[in-house]
């Protein structure tokens, strides 16, 4: 019984390590996430005055876009390990998941669109907010795909395992640059209309020739029917969190706070997860997990749920900075939000974790589906979270 708690202490201290190791990359994601928060929370309120549209398109756009280039990245981290795939920014396999996150990220952004007007009912604004998110979807999907690419090979070349920060290092690159691109077309459409045509139409030029250069063999035909119907589903699904954002978006408003830290909410709640469905993909690939329950992965979501209390202070603090900073105003400490925030997360690792197995038994990659999935629930959670606390709070 001795032997037992002695080995249960040293993989528990081990797996604390890989925690630690992980936890940086989520500092720096909280981070990026405040900047994306603090160009939410100087706008919020145009937009939910002029563009209503947007905050229904805006989780799942920040969602998909995080799905998109983190299933990328989760693809390109199982390649690495089973050597499928160099370590080179040049390999084949790079330019075209590149194309493939462009194409993936157009298309969810019209049903989110549809959905949005449909919600909003006003058809001429929500013509001008299709141009908008798609011009700067295209220019930002090509950012994000060389981001991956980077955030994996890099990691890998030094001998670092890719599963722990290439995925919340790409979800929170999407969310840094998701809402300042919006807000930038959204101030070239009103202060400079012929920059922002010119834009549209040099975004829409990039995609015909990326695609008439890109060739895709039968197997890879395959994967994008299995990713486009998993990220289509996911659209609509992220719809909810969109119509609660928009109709609850006065509340979060007078709330001050998570004006601010509503990009840092859903996306360290999904970054904890991508951590948990990659390594949990990872292992199902090399074949490390048969049943249910794996000890190895529960002690993962354990010392991953003991970091999620520092982090929820943390974030609680940068906030606080940053609204002063930016709206100047005076937020204090939410405590109902530091006690319940590591039991989202834990919720979220969970879902994860058993989802990775259950695509598996289904038949599908749980790299292709795993990451958008979960982060996508996160959404969801975390928007109705949010929404909760505010009303504790306002």
């Amino acid at each position: 019984m001795k032997n037992l708690q002695v080995v249960l202490w040293r993989e528990l201290s081990e797996k604390f390590r890989e925690a630690l190791i992980a936890l940086p990359a989520l500092i720096v994601c909280l981070i990026l996430d405040f900047f994306a928060g603090a160009f939410l929370g100087r706008f919020f309120e145009k937009i939910m005055l002029s563009y209503p549209v947007i905050f229904v398109i805006l989780p799942g756009l920040m969602g998909l876009r995080g799905n998109i280039f983190g299933a990328m990245a989760s693809r390109f981290t199982t390649m690495l390990h089973l050597g499928e795939m160099e370590p080179k920014l040049r390999d084949k396999n790079v330019v075209k998941n590149i194309f493939l996150g462009i194409l993936l990220s157009v298309l969810p952004v019209v049903v989110l669109w549809i959905v949005g007007v449909i919600k909003v009912g006003n058809v001429a604004s929500g013509v001008i907010v299709l141009l908008i998110v798609l011009t700067s979807t295209i220019f930002v999907s090509l950012i994000m795909g060389y981001a991956t690419a980077i955030a994996t090979v890099l990691p890998f070349k030094r001998g670092i395992d890719p599963d722990t920060v290439a995925a919340p290092l790409v979800t929170s690159a999407g969310d840094l640059v998701t809402i300042p691109f919006l807000v930038l077309f959204i101030l070239l459409h009103e202060d400079l209309p012929r920059l922002f045509d010119i834009l549209v139409l040099l975004a829409v030029f990039l995609l015909l020739v990326m695609g008439f250069r890109t060739k895709f063999e039968s197997e890879e035909k395959r994967m994008i029917r299995e990713i486009l119907g998993i990220i289509g589903a996911l659209a609509l699904l992220s719809s909810i969190s969109g119509g609660l954002l928009e109709s609850y978006s006065e509340v979060i408003y007078a709330s001050v706070i998570f004006s601010v830290m509503y990009p840092a909410i859903l996306d360290t709640a999904g970054n904890y997860g991508s951590i948990i469905g990659a390594r949990t993909s990872t292992k199902i690939h090399l074949g490390e997990i048969e049943g249910f329950i794996n000890r190895d992965s529960l002690l993962d979501i354990f010392t991953y749920f003991l970091t999620s209390f520092f982090i929820a202070f943390l974030m609680n603090l940068i906030a606080m900075f940053v609204v002063k900073l930016i709206l100047e105003k005076t937020v204090g400490i939410v405590l109902p939000f530091i006690i319940l925030y590591p039991f989202l997360i834990l919720t979220n690792m969970f879902m994860a974790y058993f989802l990775a197995i259950i695509f598996d038994r289904l038949g599908l990659d749980p790299d292709n589906a795993t990451v958008p999935a979960i982060t996508t629930l996160a959404d969801i959670f975390s928007t109705l979270f949010t929404i909760g606390v505010a009303h504790l709070i306002v």
